[in-house]
């Protein structure tokens, strides 16, 4: 089947709308607005990264050293900034506490988080805001 240009000229036009529009829809799917269950989801920004650089990174599991962990963009790719002692806020959805830790090895000041709890704003805390440096999960 041969296509004529005015068809032409419309397939063409909606192949470049759908390449514009797939990267939009991929940031409305951004991992701020969401912390799954079974994870604990921490943020580089207060109130989760709301108009702030989205970094984030969710565990299932025990950090002892955030230092060895880059942020990951709202597209899951690697940010290659380190999250160590630059965490704002915090999601609880793994299904028991989670204490983040001010020093690496769970020591210093810390603060505890239980089961879908929320802080958009670390400042608040003991442990504070930029200054977690590990997280122990208590399911035991």
């Amino acid at each position: 089947m041969r296509l004529t240009k005015k068809a032409a000229g419309f397939v063409a036009a909606a192949a470049a709308l759908f390449t514009v529009a797939a990267p939009a829809a991929s940031a409305l799917a951004s991992p701020r607005s969401t912390c799954y269950g079974g994870r604990v989801c921490l943020y580089a920004g207060f109130d989760y990264n709301r108009g702030q650089v989205d970094h984030w990174r969710d565990f299932v599991g025990d950090d002892a050293n955030f230092a060895d962990n880059n942020w990951l963009n709202w597209d899951f790719s690697n940010s290659w900034q380190s999250m160590d002692n630059d965490t704002s806020s915090v999601r609880n959805r793994i299904g028991c506490s989670a204490t983040l830790w001010q020093h690496p090895g769970y020591t210093g000041a810390h603060s505890t988080f239980t089961h879908n709890s929320n802080d958009g704003f670390l400042a608040n805390n003991a442990v504070g805001d930029d200054r977690a440096s590990s997280l122990d999960i208590w399911c035991r």
